[in-house]
């Protein structure tokens, strides 16, 4: 609730009459001056956690993919919002479905870090860094490897999906 300086002004004078009635305050000899009670500020509004499943559906959707499995949100252990997604080339006949996974970070430092992890982890995993698969869309980096006939893609960005340092992992 949220008081406007009129309805604060009244609420103060409704509280000084009643402790003038009341004998808490003697009206006729100086004494000095009550001080103000703290005006009531409103409570906070706190807003929904946002979503963005049907954005990042909608976009993959865009980007010429069927999406087989729209994306969902959760927490990982970092604290941060994961949405995973599956979802195969709509210009490729006969395309295998791939998981598509955007995990949104507070920072561009924090989103290079847990790309780094990622690179990483693959790496130990026995991916190899394949340089021979290169990417146009406008990532800070992207690391792509393969292991057999699997492969994983790993980039980190702002965005432009959603409002937030990003990092995108695809793997088959």
């Amino acid at each position: 609730m949220q008081f406007k300086p009129i309805t604060a002004i009244t609420v103060l004078l409704l509280v000084v009459a009643s402790l003038s009635v009341a004998g808490c305050i003697n009206m006729t000899s100086p004494s000095p001056s009550p001080s103000p009670s703290p005006t009531p500020t409103a409570t906070p509004t706190i807003a929904p956690p946002i979503d963005y499943s049907s954005v990042l559906t909608g976009s993959v959707e865009s980007g010429n993919y069927i999406v087989t499995r729209p994306f969902t949100k959760s927490t990982n252990e970092r604290g941060n919002d994961v949405y995973k997604g599956v979802g195969r080339n709509a210009t490729l006949s006969g395309s295998k479905d791939v998981t598509l996974v955007f995990e949104l970070t507070g920072t561009k430092a924090e989103a290079k870090q847990v790309y780094d992890q990622i690179v990483a982890t693959k790496i130990k995993e026995g991916y190899t860094p394949d340089a021979s698969i290169t990417i146009s869309r406008n990532h800070e980096a992207f690391w792509v490897g393969t292991s057999g006939s699997n492969w994983v893609y790993c980039a980190y960005g702002y965005g432009p999906e959603v409002p937030s340092w990003t990092v995108l992992q695809q793997s088959n």
